[in-house]
Formats: structure tokens, sequence, C-alpha cells
């Protein structure tokens, strides 16, 4: 019983943090662009690193999570939860990343705690999505 209260607590918090670092990151983009032209998540990167890394990970994530809802729509399947659109987009995020690695990421420090931090939200975010595919069935 305290393990759900304590794991549900940490869900919520979770989806907090992040839902204010999108918040922020979505502003900062649309409309301070100039000043700040990619995610200020790294300190080691130049930007023309960021730049490559933005371009060959971020935006195919968003590709893939795309296509993969197409799909969804096609084969006439629905999302299971409010929360899965979320996971989707983490579980693409993480396979841009690991492929990036292998194609052209240097294994920097950075790059290994993006992909910690992407793992770590994934798994809270397929708890909470459990959670919440529990209740509608």
């Amino acid at each position: 019983m305290y393990s759900n209260i304590v794991m549900e607590k940490l869900i919520k918090f979770s989806l907090v943090v992040i839902a204010i670092f999108y918040t922020f990151n979505m502003f900062m983009l649309m409309f301070m662009y100039q000043s700040n032209p990619v995610s200020t998540l790294t300190y080691n990167w130049t930007l023309e690193e960021m730049t490559e890394y933005r371009a060959r990970v971020i935006i195919p994530a968003f590709y893939l999570t795309v296509l993969y809802f197409i799909y969804r729509y096609f084969s006439g399947k629905n999302p299971t939860s409010a929360i899965w659109p979320m996971q989707v987009s983490l579980v693409s995020l993480i396979i841009t990343q690991v492929v990036g690695f292998i194609v052209f990421l240097p294994f920097s420090f950075d790059a290994v705690i993006i992909l910690t931090i992407t793992t770590v939200m994934l798994m809270i975010i397929n708890k909470a999505h459990k959670r919440r595919k529990n209740e509608i069935f």
C-alpha cells in the first residue's frame, strides 16, 4: 500500500517536472529562438553539434512517432490511455538516440546523460500508462 502511494506521487511529480521542462522549451523555441537557437540541455556541445543532434535525433523521433500513429489509425487501434502518446514519443526518442550512438553521435557524457534521462522518464511513464490502462479495463 505504501509503495503504491509513493509511486503515484513519483509519477505525478515526474509528469509535472516534464510538463514544466517542455513548456519552458516550447516558449524558448517559439519566442526567443534568435537569442537561444537550440535547447540548453548540454554544456559541452557546440551550437553545430546541438543542431546536428536536433536534426538527426529529435526531428526523426517526431517523424517516427507520427508514423506510428498513422499506422495505429489505419489498423483501427485506439490508444489505451491518455499517457500512451508520451510513451510512444519517448520510445521513438530512445530508438533514434541509440541509432545516433551507432551512426554519428560522439560517445560523450552529455549524450549518455540525455539517454539516461529519457530512459528513466520512459520507465515512469510506462508505470503511469499501466495504471491508467488498468483503470480503463
